[in-house]
């Protein structure tokens, strides 16, 4: 059995689970960054955790150029299958966050809907955001967009249940040792399903500290993907825009 995220993000019920994120919000994010960045579409666009492509696929319709990289062979399949319907070429490739080592250099990296924090400890978890910056071009950009601790904390939810057409989904959550924890049980066909979710929980502080030691400078902070003012008790993301 591997870590959490191999077994759950591996899994065909991954996708259905989460089928319903539909697209507003990254395409709200997606405007934020437009309308805040002055990222040219000549420049290539790193999609760093990218999952099922959802963000990859947005900035390709809008004629931007991207790559995407994620651990997960089934979430990049079908990333590369929407990505198809866009263009010929293959844009993603598997690659694990913490060592992954790049050529290209990049005029904006993204790494969004809380893909990060996955890992046990520190050190792992701020892997990339150290070797980013030299993958980007002289004043590129950096988006990261998490959960916002103190909100979370504040409104955890313990438990959850819902109806999904074949699925009943039960989620418990949790938090332990600095770290939300959710637990999902699936009940499909008469057959039960278990998986887990960790992710290590850092304040803002915590994360401006150490995007700035590697050499990031903050642009803007936002608590939402409407692009409203980051407030540390009430915003429900926290959201960085950064430039080398």
């Amino acid at each position: 059995m591997g870590q959490w995220y191999e077994d759950w993000f591996a899994s065909d019920l991954y996708l259905d689970v989460y089928k319903h994120r539909n697209v507003e919000d990254a395409q709200k994010l997606l405007k934020l960054i437009t309308d805040n960045l002055s990222v040219s579409k000549n420049d290539l666009i790193l999609d760093a955790a990218c999952g099922a492509g959802r963000y990859s696929n947005l900035l390709l319709k809008n004629g931007y150029k991207v790559i995407g990289f994620d651990l997960s062979l089934p979430l990049l399949k079908n990333a590369q299958k929407n990505s198809k319907k866009i263009i010929d070429e293959n844009i993603f490739f598997r690659g694990d966050i913490r060592s992954v080592q790049l050529k290209k250099k990049f005029g904006l990296i993204l790494n969004v809907f809380t893909s990060f924090g996955y890992f046990e400890t520190d050190e792992e978890n701020f892997m990339f955001i150290n070797n980013s910056i030299n993958f980007l071009n002289e004043h590129g950009y950096f988006v990261f967009d998490f959960i916002n601790k103190e909100q979370l904390i504040k409104n955890l939810v313990p438990y959850s249940e819902r109806n999904d057409e074949d699925f009943i989904i039960k989620e418990t959550r949790r938090i332990d040792n600095n770290r939300v924890i959710k637990n999902i049980e699936i009940h499909k066909e008469n057959e039960i399903f278990n998986f887990t979710e960790s992710v290590r929980l850092y304040n803002s502080g915590e994360l401006i500290k150490v995007f700035q030691q590697t050499g990031y400078k903050v642009i803007n902070v936002f608590g939402n993907y409407e692009g409203d003012e980051y407030n540390t008790e009430n915003s429900e993301r926290f959201i960085l825009f950064l430039q080398k």
